[in-house]
């Protein structure tokens, strides 16, 4: 099978063939993911496919990303676009198209490779769940309960200063993608999506929901700004819409204002994203860099990918280093499992690990990773 890079000219064979592979309507990709599938965005080097008798029949497309987490920039590769058309499948087309991806992933230097959907079909690639969100479900009731009164809401349809405020707003998040304006302006005029804000004095909130066509009534994608403005845009939506509902998500608890936390109904923890570890020596330099990263003086854990790479994490005179190769304190596990360490949506180790390295995991184990819902590719 040859894998090949897509070309500009197949710009319109490309959308054709995701429509009939997904069963999506026409221009759906380019209208519903504008931000990535609107021709000017798009990035042919990273869509990969095979053809046969010069006619597509299985893509895949990498998206490289920048993600900030808390103050750490983690370059990441996005997978998406995963389709096989239905008189094709079963045949390996789409295990030779992510095969390839990532060896382009090791060769660019990835250390982490993201995507949605199912354990089932990407677990057998390395893929497991990862990160740990807080959803919270505001309703109408408790709105009322912290008083907050409806405000006069705008929607945003490009307004300049508006989208500069929101921008602001936006860079302050300790967990974020790294946006252009260009990428901005995209996501908030992309189907399915309808944003508005608020302004009170010198206060200035914002948030977009999921909009009335999509199906996905009262799901806010983003947010951002003064949290009883926030509410009271909800109090608006509210009336204006009948939405009872509202469905937010949170990094952690700590990054939840205590009116909000307040007003909610109920909270649960769910998964961010599927991860994959490209590099694991790059991985854990990068995320041992985070401001909750604690490691004992003096200690020494080697994490082992069954049949992959060994990387050694080490503190000596005050002096963290990451090693490639083994060391003390060895943990072998397959992919899924070492992503399930490192990155689960809670605290997971094997049965075999012994309680001085337990308790040593437990200080700084697991990451987190974090991805708005906008930026889901």
């Amino acid at each position: 099978m040859k894998v090949l890079s897509a070309k500009p000219s197949e710009y319109e064979e490309i959308q054709r063939f995701l429509e009939e592979a997904y069963g999506h309507s026409f221009n759906f990709f380019n209208e519903r993911w504008l931000k990535v599938w609107k021709k000017d965005y798009t990035d042919f080097e990273n869509i990969l496919i095979i053809k046969e008798k010069q006619q597509i029949i299985s893509l895949v497309r990498i998206f490289p990303l920048m993600f900030i987490q808390k103050g750490v920039r983690i370059k990441t590769a996005g997978i998406g676009s995963v389709s096989t058309l239905y008189s094709h499948r079963g045949k390996g087309y789409m295990s030779c198209l992510l095969e390839e991806s990532f060896c382009r992933m090791r060769k660019e230097k990835y250390p982490v490779s993201v995507l949605w959907g199912d354990r089932h079909r990407y677990g057998h690639f390395g893929y497991e769940n990862c990160g740990s969100n807080i959803v919270l479900r505001i309703n109408v009731r408790g709105i009322n309960k912290m008083g907050i009164k409806q405000v006069d809401a705008k929607r945003y349809f490009g307004q300049s200063e508006a989208l500069e405020k929101i921008i602001d707003i936006y860079n302050t998040n300790s967990y974020r993608k790294q946006r252009t304006k260009k990428d901005f302006t995209a996501l908030y005029a992309a189907m399915g999506v309808a944003t508005y804000y608020a302004e009170k004095g010198k206060e200035f909130a914002y948030l977009s929901i999921a909009s009335s066509d999509s199906g996905a009534q009262g799901t806010v994608k983003e947010y951002g700004g003064n949290s009883e403005l926030l509410l009271g845009i909800l109090k608006y939506l509210n009336e204006r819409f009948g939405h009872d509902s509202f469905v937010l998500v949170f990094p952690d608890m700590r990054e939840i204002p205590d009116i909000l936390l307040a007003a909610s109904s109920n909270w649960e923890i769910s998964k961010s994203c599927m991860l994959k570890i490209i590099n694991l020596k790059e991985t854990l330099r990068l995320f041992s860099q985070h401001p909750d990263f604690h490691f004992p003086e003096g200690e020494e854990i080697t994490f082992t990918i069954k049949d992959g790479e060994s990387a050694t994490i080490v503190k000596q005179q005050g002096i963290l280093s990451i090693r490639e190769g083994k060391g003390r304190n060895e943990i072998v596990l397959d992919e899924t499992g070492m992503v399930r360490l490192l990155f689960g949506t809670y605290f997971w180790a094997p049965a075999d690990v012994d309680s001085t390295t337990l308790q040593m995991l437990k200080m700084f184990l697991p990451f987190k990773f974090f991805v708005w819902r906008m930026d889901t590719v």
